[in-house]
């Protein structure tokens, strides 16, 4: 197979989900995370993609990068700083009980001390880009629970980062120099995106286009890289594993964002959309979690659970939240 044709073809599907989840009004990088698991499974990936599936892989380590940077780009110091006292408190209650309910959830089913860890750290990441995407399509970006929920997201990612970027060190065996130059490399995109941001932001020509290349040519190579290493079958297989990290995802981000009403000024009405917006995970929880695969700390039944998990949580927040704010028009002031 011509190295070129498999690229196209992982190029060409990736814009075709890209377009068609655009039209039902869903994120471009929900698309891309479907066109990833069809073009990564067993059948397109011996029609279409052999024998450069190596190529394909080093391809979305590149891939990987700009994922990370573009969420970054998606960092507005601005925000976290209009909304702090209340960002913050639900930051962590938002992170801290997901986390604490994934990390007991996997102990208590026998998983190891590092792969219940990593769920948990997964569970505890929020998704950026899908919010603001959601929030500026309904031009309530700007509004009081708009900006919170923003910067309640900054915080959590960048907690979630750094614990992975910690426990990731202390307890995997398997780093090769690769996977160590990659992890570091995921980091140091994030914050250069905050960086760029900050110090150039979006009203640059440039950004803008370097964002869209990035995003539709170079990162869906990451999600079908993400795609080749998902196991359809062992999702299939064991279904109550994936029920329990749905359910743990679910009402981890619900009761943390929840339990912050005595410490914050928000009503039940609008913390409850404010758990939504939290409950989606996205693509730093992917990347994260693909990182953990590669080097060995988690296992490929809960990773493929775990994308499960991240496409249904990001799927629902817009049905959600349009839904509601159409009810409670006044909910986000």
């Amino acid at each position: 197979m011509d190295p070129f044709f498999s690229l196209g073809f992982c190029l060409a599907v990736s814009f075709a989900f890209v377009a068609l989840f655009k039209k039902l009004h869903f994120s471009s990088v929900i698309g891309m995370m479907v066109a990833g698991i069809i073009v990564g499974s067993t059948f397109f990936r011996q029609a279409f993609l052999e024998p450069n599936v190596d190529l394909i892989v080093g391809l979305g380590d590149v891939g990987l990068l700009s994922v990370m940077f573009i969420a970054g780009m998606e960092v507005s110091w601005s925000m976290l700083y209009k909304e702090k006292k209340d960002a913050a408190v639900i930051a962590l209650f938002s992170a801290l009980v997901p986390f604490l309910f994934g990390f007991l959830a996997f102990m208590l089913m026998g998983f190891g001390l590092a792969v219940s860890l990593v769920v948990g750290i997964c569970m505890s990441i929020t998704a950026e880009a899908t919010k603001a995407k959601v929030l500026m399509e309904m031009r309530k970006l700007k509004t009081k629970i708009g900006t919170l929920m923003m910067g309640a997201g900054i915080i959590d990612d960048i907690f979630g980062i750094s614990l992975f970027i910690v426990f990731g060190y202390l307890f995997s065996t398997g780093f090769a120099l690769r996977e160590a130059m990659i992890m570091s490399g995921t980091v140091i995109a994030f914050f250069f995106g905050v960086f760029v941001h900050r110090k150039i932001g979006r009203a640059e020509k440039r950004i803008p286009d370097l964002e869209k290349i990035m995003m539709y040519i170079i990162s869906p190579f990451f999600f079908v890289s993400m795609g080749i290493s998902f196991s359809a079958q062992s999702v299939i297989l064991d279904p109550f594993l994936l029920s329990i990290i749905i359910i743990v995802a679910f009402s981890g981000k619900m009761l943390g964002t929840m339990m912050t009403k005595p410490f914050t000024k928000l009503r039940m009405e609008q913390l409850y959309i404010v758990g939504w917006g939290m409950n989606s995970r996205g693509a730093v929880e992917l990347a994260l979690a693909f990182i953990a695969l590669r080097v060995g700390l988690l296992p490929i039944n809960v990773y493929s659970g775990l994308i499960i998990m991240a496409i249904i949580t990001t799927v629902l927040f817009p049905i959600f939240f349009a839904s509601f704010v159409r009810k409670n028009p006044g909910v986000l002031d």
